[in-house]
């Protein structure tokens, strides 16, 4: 969420002074392989929500998401064309999170996502080493962290030529330097510095032990 944050504030800063408008820009998302939650941002000075739709196979999940202005059931795998939706240019941002290694026609997915985005635009697609194996296609159980990157970037780099500055992100943020520990004599004189640093060293290792979390990323041609 924070790369997300930083993506975002990027796109509406570029929307405000390509549309010569004062003000927060107002952003169009659409979240492909949507669930109960989105992961988008809050917005902030540099943007805020206008329509927020998403696009998943679970009605009851879709239902639950609150970041969503609209929402609709659709299996990507069986039709991975949204025109029954959704018009040309219609989105600033498209998003697909932890869901790119269940698609069996990723490349049809990226064409339509492609045809949704306004000039400029921007498609985030994310993922970790974590999936469902029984779900993932073949080609992604049977690579590391560094071939998927590559792989999503092909994706982007085979569906259309009107893709700019892909880049492959590792976005996991940077570990947590661990506390100090103090010395007997420190804790001798003040038991408390050894629940201090327990508590503190406990936060650290949380923070420090999730999962590493991968973006592709690729923008529309101006």
């Amino acid at each position: 969420t924070e790369y997300y944050q930083e993506v975002f504030e990027e796109v509406g800063k570029k929307k405000a002074s390509s549309s010569g408008v004062e003000g927060v820009a107002s952003l169009d998302i659409l979240d492909t392989c949507s669930s109960w939650i989105s992961h988008l941002p809050e917005a902030s000075s540099s943007f805020k929500y206008n329509r927020v739709s998403g696009v998943g196979m679970n009605q009851s999940e879709l239902s639950q998401n609150n970041q969503l202005t609209e929402y609709f059931v659709h299996d990507l795998n069986k039709e991975p064309s949204f025109s029954e939706y959704f018009e040309d240019e219609s989105f600033d941002v498209v998003t697909n999170v932890v869901s790119i290694d269940y698609l069996t026609r990723p490349v049809d997915v990226m064409q339509e996502m492609h045809r949704v985005l306004r000039p400029g635009g921007v498609a985030l697609i994310s993922f970790s080493n974590r999936c469902f194996p029984t779900k993932a296609i073949s080609m992604w159980l049977r690579s590391d962290d560094v071939d998927r990157l590559a792989i999503v970037a092909s994706y982007f780099h085979f569906s259309n030529k009107g893709w700019t500055d892909i880049e492959a992100l590792d976005i996991k943020l940077p570990p947590v330097e661990m506390p100090k520990r103090p010395g007997w004599g420190e804790i001798m004189q003040d038991s408390t510095k050894a629940f201090a640093w327990a508590s503190t060293a406990g936060a650290v290792a949380k923070a420090n032990s999730g999962d590493p979390m991968f973006v592709v990323k690729a923008m529309k041609t101006m």
